[in-house]
């Protein structure tokens, strides 16, 4: 029997011990005494990247980059070079790559980022500031460009002007891209259009010929300056080739970036000419903003007109209606472009999905259905039609909190259609989701004109309605207003109005909170896109083709007194030669997959435009 297990000898146990305790130790090593020979990352080893700040200059596409080296620290001050064992990763992906510890700016993109090196569970950074400098020639314009306007003399006298965007609009940086446009009545025939910020300076020669221009900036130079700054400035200056020696510069525009990106889809109604491209459905996703509107369900899907629509909050459902005004319905499967029951004989033209999607609510001639949000049929019983007091109602939207429902109840209505509503009253009806019981209607908006297409802001605080002096049926004098949920303190939302008798109509709220402002001083805003007819710069003038447009709103600019919105600004994705209206949000935008044939079905195109 061995001395460490006989209970006759127990003290040779003791020394034995002692000694597997302290090779134990030794192996392990403590917080106080690491092993300072291995390269292995240990409790209270740190990585130390060097340069700690790389600055780094892309100047007409020329490739700029910068070597790494990473080392390994102890406790005890023992360094090792771990260069060549780290895995990189870039705070933003697009401003460049690693090919092993060599990081490469492109000019995708520009500002301050962190580069990270990790090895195993210890990890270290640096930072990397891009600059972007550009000048690109465009086709037509003499290759001398950027010579003509350094070496000419500032005349105020023939300063071009800037037709958009307006100054100190505020855009989301994902917009994707932003057109300039310009008038000139000086007979000059070349342009310098620049975007300027603290890590940007691009510009671009084009020719010209008349009285108005524009142009847009390439994709990467947009997202260049879009990262690169909070703000960007434009310029436009311009000269005439044949006698250079002086040029003429625009007032500058600055445009305002918001901090955080905009996120979800858009859905909305594009409608052409008989004979026409496609019409119907198109959306666009806000995480690429660079993609152009994707048809969703047009004649080209439908075999026929496709028009009214509201989306299910998770974007899985769409609920339409065929021919126009009082046409038949369906409800569509969004991933694949399918109807998920048979167009149903039953006729409606305004909807609202419950926030969970199970309850859509339905308008046709003055009453307010409730149905299952998957098949479209009717809820019996109490709960399936909304309380009115037996007026004529219509225009129905749930908060997205899910505990109320507002909707239009009108005292006079033209030809016993649901949008020719007259001396509309915006009434607020509270709801139980878990039992689908409506409380009691009350009315939150009234008088002043003709009050409709209310829309419940994402937190449930804010009403965005329509003020008009006619029958909310593609009015003219349409105009945003905004309240408090309970109908208090209504006003004009004047900057995103920009005008009178602009149809701007049928306003929504996308789905999410961003902020806006220096960090310390950040404000929520939340988006609100609406159908106008204004005019679009120098593209569309005079023309009244409505086109959908966007503003930031600023819930606490509205108890300060200031106008709590912003120049707005048209969504560039957009085809400019249709009518575009509806644009109704969702907060996913969730993949088309293979489309199978769809039974055509012919019939005259739209008959009625809401």
């Amino acid at each position: 029997m061995s001395p460490r297990t006989s209970p006759a000898h127990p003290t040779p146990v003791r020394p034995v011990l002692l000694a597997l305790a302290l090779a134990a130790a030794a192996a392990c090593g403590s917080p106080t005494d690491s092993d300072d020979d291995s390269p292995t990352p240990e409790p209270g080893d740190t990585l130390e990247v060097q340069p700690s700040l790389a600055r780094l200059e892309v100047v007409n596409n020329v490739e700029a980059s910068q070597a790494f080296t990473v080392e390994l620290v102890k406790p005890s001050g023992t360094r090792f070079d771990v260069t060549d064992d780290v895995r990189w990763t870039l705070g933003d992906p697009l401003i460049g790559s690693f090919t092993g510890a060599v990081f490469t700016a492109r000019g995708g993109s520009a500002g301050l980022t962190t580069a990270t090196a990790t090895l195993d569970t210890v990890s270290g950074s640096a930072n990397i500031e891009v600059f972007v400098r550009g000048v690109r020639v465009g086709p037509g314009a003499p290759a001398n460009a950027p010579d003509l306007f350094a070496t000419g003399t500032l005349d105020p006298a023939a300063a071009p002007e800037i037709a958009y965007p307006d100054d100190q609009v505020i855009v989301p940086r994902n917009l994707g891209d932003l057109e300039v446009h310009w008038r000139d009545g000086h007979g000059h025939d070349l342009f310098e259009l620049s975007m300027v910020n603290d890590h940007v300076d691009l510009k671009v020669y084009l020719p010209g010929t008349g009285a108005t221009g524009y142009s847009a900036f390439e994709t990467g130079e947009w997202y260049a300056a879009s990262m690169g700054g909070d703000d960007i400035t434009i310029n436009v200056r311009a000269l005439t080739v044949a006698s250079p020696a002086t040029f003429g510069a625009a007032t500058p525009r600055v445009i305002k970036l918001t901090e955080t990106n905009l996120e979800g889809g858009l859905y909305y109604w594009a409608a052409t000419a008989a004979g026409g491209a496609p019409y119907g459905i198109f959306r666009h996703d806000f995480g690429n903003p660079n993609m152009a509107a994707e048809p969703v369900f047009t004649t080209t899907e439908a075999g026929r007109c496709v028009a009214c629509h509201v989306l299910s909050r998770d974007g899985e459902k769409m609920a339409i209606t065929y021919m126009g005004g009082n046409g038949d319905s369906t409800i569509i499967d969004v991933a694949s472009r399918q109807p998920m029951v048979p167009a149903m004989q039953e006729y409606w033209n305004f909807g609202t999905y419950s926030p969970d999607g199970t309850r859509l609510v339905t308008s046709r001639m003055g009453t307010l259905t409730v149905r299952d949000g998957t098949t479209g049929v009717a809820i019996g019983g109490a709960n399936g039609t909304v309380p009115t007091g037996g007026a004529w109602v219509t225009h129905p939207d749930f908060s997205p909190l899910g505990n109320l429902l507002l909707y239009v109840r009108g005292t006079v209505v033209h030809q016993n259609a649901d949008w020719h509503i007259a001396s509309g009253e915006i009434m607020s009806v509270s709801y139980d989701a878990a039992t689908g019981a409506w409380g009691t209607p009350t009315p939150i908006i009234s008088g002043n004109g003709n009050n409709y297409y209310p829309s419940v802001s994402p937190d449930g605080q804010w009403v965005l309605f329509n003020r008009s002096t006619e029958d909310a049926y593609d009015d003219a004098s349409a105009e945003l207003w905004v309240a408090r949920i309970d109908g208090s303190g209504a006003r004009k939302l004047d900057l995103a109005n920009v005008g009178a008798n602009l149809t701007n109509s049928w306003a929504r709220w996308a789905p999410f909170r961003a902020t806006f402002g220096p960090d310390g001083a950040t404000e929520d805003l939340y988006w609100i896109t609406w159908s106008s007819k204004r005019d679009f710069g120098v593209r569309l003038v005079g023309v009244g083709r409505p086109q959908l447009w966007m503003s930031p709103f600023f819930p606490g600019r509205v108890a300060a007194g200031g106008d709590p919105t912003a120049p707005a600004f048209r969504l560039p994705f957009q085809d400019i030669s249709s009518n575009n209206h509806i644009a109704q949000w969702t907060e996913i935008v969730v993949p088309i997959g293979k489309i199978q044939e769809t039974p055509t079905r012919a019939g005259p195109g739209p008959t009625q435009m809401k």
